[in-house]
């Protein structure tokens, strides 16, 4: 599967906006305003067209059907840049242009929404005049990317990229020549185009995300009867879409918490058909890495004339199920060289061969003993379902290596843990910036201290709300209050004497600040630093940059949504045929089940309770038909697999099936 998502922080060639952060292109601000957009021209022409003027003209217009003066000034309003914002400049003072562009949105909207009205050879009109501002653009750049503009121009490039009538295909090359323009901007500009549509309505940036997305899969796969350019010749089309994908996707970052779209509407599923392995990626890398090091062993072993061996290329640890933890550390410490090979698990005393099977039993037994016990490096917020990073407790280094191995194991060999660490997890294992030194730390705000402790946020969200006098009325300091693992009460100061340091309504907010990067940062530091190393001591891959921590989360817990009238369609049958009344009644009771009871099927034949990237559509599941009626159905982990008996009734089948399931563990699984 493939998707297009351009991901900030990005890093694209040809002046695209490339820092890791909006605030970056800042420093020095006043520099990098002296280098590019020129000090504000004070000699626009006289508006023809006001937003008064436009509401009696469209009411005139409508009433009459006769549009041609409205018409004439629209094709005058849009004739150059300088015209152009001369008529939808705002009446406010002239702002900074990073700040705000200075134009009045609501007019440009009003003005688009009559242009939809008129007739088409009247909109002909004002895209002709576009193409004499594009022309004008083209023109000072000089045809080339990467130029600072005026302050105008880059204003008139915002209205235009806008214009609703730019969603036909028949509109597609002036689209196309717009987009150059757009990602040909210098990074300065592309700053200021960035502020400027995270201020958009919301309405108005889904119109021009979809606008885009649309250009990109027509682009791609043109339907017969348009008459577009050959794709050999038009090839910068696409590129170019993507780098103003990449500006919605940052201003749509700069949002927050209150961004205008969720993420995944930058992904583009028209080109899922294309073969880009972008759904595998992290996997593909991975396997790349165990190739290299198994060839490694085995250039080293016969080197030293050793046989070669099978052995050789594989991480092999060998367990028992009464000891797996402690079995488990031992042979992971002592196989520190080996750690990116694949791996291959035997449990001692059982006679299963490890085809990826038991490999994944193993990560979710060792992965529930060790995370989900009573063990110090996250608490399970069973209110939530989710993990949390235990700032208050003390754990050993064994503890913290297996921890930080286990995560990184499933990460590197595909494997869908069973167990949902929070996207704040994920987001400091691959920090957007960093501190100084060779520590990561990543900077957290309110909003990531919500999606692990919402109730404390909402207080402090209250507190820098608050309308009175906040020390008067909290009476807080600069420390924390907790409780420790041993269940003594204990206090953290936030700085130097902060328990004699009100907090005031001046110092709200870094006290705030501060809380969080304690609680997030300073007071797990010793452990998360021991879980960074060791994620990127097994996973040191380039490919998780192109992911967001959302994205990150997904491809290791998987999606824990199941659809099985979609595992249906993509199942085959190996002895049986779908119409078949064992196969009707498997999936009727499949359907019908518990979620719990869902993810225990799901479990018993995959060897995972999680759903991969993709959904369940891109499950590989076989239906094998077997004539002995005196067995209970029998999984092959390995294969997705399921051995299913010829059973009489629909009552036999849901009693052996639901033995099954719920005896699973080391039954019936090769």
């Amino acid at each position: 599967m493939a998707t297009l998502s351009p991901i900030a922080p990005a890093s694209i060639e040809g002046g695209l906006y490339k820092s890791q952060s909006v605030t970056s292109l800042l420093v020095p601000q006043q520099q990098q305003q002296q280098q590019s957009m020129p000090s504000p021209r004070q000699d626009y022409p006289q508006p023809q067209l006001t937003e008064s003027m436009l509401a009696d003209l469209t009411e005139e217009s409508k009433r009459t059907g006769n549009w041609s003066r409205l018409s004439d000034l629209f094709e005058q309003a849009f004739s150059s840049p300088k015209d152009l914002v001369a008529v939808f400049r705002s009446a406010q003072r002239d702002p900074d242009p990073s700040k705000g562009s200075g134009l009045n949105q609501a007019f440009v909207e009003a003005a688009y929404a009559t242009l939809k009205d008129m007739p088409y050879d009247m909109q002909k009109k004002v895209l002709k005049a576009n193409i004499s501002v594009l022309l004008e653009k083209r023109h000072t750049m000089g045809g080339k990317g990467g130029t600072s503009s005026s302050k105008d121009d880059v204003r008139a490039l915002f209205v235009i990229l806008q214009n609703p009538l730019l969603e036909k295909v028949t509109t597609f090359v002036l689209f196309a020549h717009l987009l150059r323009c757009v990602a040909a901007l210098g990074d300065f500009d592309h700053h200021c185009l960035v502020n400027w549509l995270a201020r958009l309505e919301k309405a108005s940036f889904e119109a021009l995300l979809r606008r885009i997305q649309y250009f990109i899969s027509v682009r791609l796969f043109p339907p017969k009867t348009e008459d577009l350019p050959p794709l050999d010749k038009a090839s910068w089309w696409v590129p170019n879409a993507v780098k103003v994908l990449a500006l919605l996707n940052a201003a749509n970052n700069q949002c927050g918490s209150r961004a205008k779209v969720p993420y995944t509407e930058f992904y583009n599923h028209t080109i899922d058909s294309l073969d880009l392995l972008a759904g595998d990626i992290l996997q593909r890398d991975s396997e790349t890495q165990m190739i290299i090091m198994a060839k490694r062993s085995l250039v080293a072993g016969v080197a030293k004339r050793n046989q070669p061996s099978m052995d050789m290329l594989f991480l092999n640890i060998t367990v028992r199920r009464s000891h797996l933890v402690a079995d488990s550390m031992r042979q992971i410490s002592a196989k520190q060289k080996d750690l990116k090979k694949k791996l291959r698990v035997t449990f001692e005393g059982e006679a299963g061969l490890d085809m990826g099977g038991l490999t994944k039993e193993w990560f979710l037994l060792l992965i529930r003993s060790v995370f989900l016990s009573n063990s110090g490096l996250f608490t399970y917020d069973a209110k939530r379902s989710h993990l949390v990073a235990d700032s208050m407790r003390q754990i050993s280094a064994k503890q913290k290596d297996l921890k930080k191995k286990l995560r990184t194991f499933a990460f590197h060999l595909s494997v869908i843990a069973s167990c949902s660490v929070r996207v704040l997890c994920h987001r400091l294992l691959a920090p957007l910036s960093w501190a100084s030194g060779t520590t990561p730390v990543c900077p957290v705000t309110l909003t990531d201290l919500r999606e692990v402790m919402p109730e404390l946020a909402h207080g402090l969200y209250e507190l820098l709300r608050h309308q009175g006098d906040v020390a008067e009325d909290f009476g807080a300091t600069f420390e924390i209050a907790y409780t420790d693992g041993a269940g003594k009460n204990r206090t953290v100061e936030l700085k130097p004497d902060g328990r004699s340091i009100s907090v005031t309504n001046a110092n709200r907010q870094e006290y705030v600040a501060m809380y969080c990067d304690y609680l997030l940062n300073k007071g797990v530091y010793s452990k998360f630093r021991s879980f960074y190393l060791g994620f990127h001591q097994v996973c040191a891959s380039n490919a998780l940059i192109l992911l967001r921590p959302e994205e990150v989360e997904h491809l290791v817990c998987g999606s824990p949504k199941f659809d099985f009238n979609e595992l249906r369609k993509v199942t085959v049958y190996d002895g049986y045929r779908p119409n078949d009344a064992q196969v009707k009644w498997f999936w009727d009771i499949a359907i019908n089940m518990e979620p719990a009871k869902q993810a225990a099927l799901l479990l018993f034949i995959t060897g995972s309770d999680r759903i991969p990237v993709g959904g369940m559509a891109e499950m590989q599941m076989k239906i094998v038909r077997v004539n002995r009626l005196e067995m209970l159905p029998i999984a092959h982990t390995c294969f997705n697999q399921i051995m299913l008996p010829t059973y009489k009734t629909k009552a036999t089948l849901t009693e052996r099936l639901l033995l099954a399931i719920d005896n699973s563990e080391g039954f019936g699984l090769e």
